[in-house]
């Protein structure tokens, strides 16, 4: 009994000390981006469900650039946004929103292109 309760009183001071990053829909890369992060960050990363647990020491900016370096090096940082909040890092995809909607491609009409006095 004392020893469930010890083990949980270590987990919880060992999680307070980690930053999480949340990686939404990049699961199944979880693995390849836990290694580049542990080689570029010289610390232990963990991967536990969608998430990967960083040592809170290394601070949030240095841990979100090497986040989005790491999303360089694996092609996706078009695709994806790292946001940061305190000791949390989200990856969020990027919606791309076309200025244009449906008429790119299209010659503009003779309205839109013609100026509007003729002289006669």
């Amino acid at each position: 009994m004392e020893e469930d309760v010890l083990a949980q009183a270590l987990s919880r001071i060992w999680e307070a000390n980690l930053m999480e990053v949340e990686l939404n829909d990049l699961k199944k890369i979880g693995k390849d981006l836990a290694e580049i992060l542990t080689q570029r960050l010289k610390t232990e990363v963990d991967v536990k469900g969608g998430k990967l647990m960083l040592d809170d020491a290394i601070g949030v900016k240095e841990a979100k650039l090497q986040v989005k370096h790491a999303l360089h090096q694996l092609r996706l940082s078009e695709d994806y946004r790292v946001l940061a909040e305190h000791h949390k890092i989200r990856i969020v995809k990027v919606e791309r929103k076309s200025h244009y909607g449906d008429k790119e491609g299209t010659a503009p009409s003779p309205n839109q292109s013609l100026p509007y006095f003729f002289p006669g």
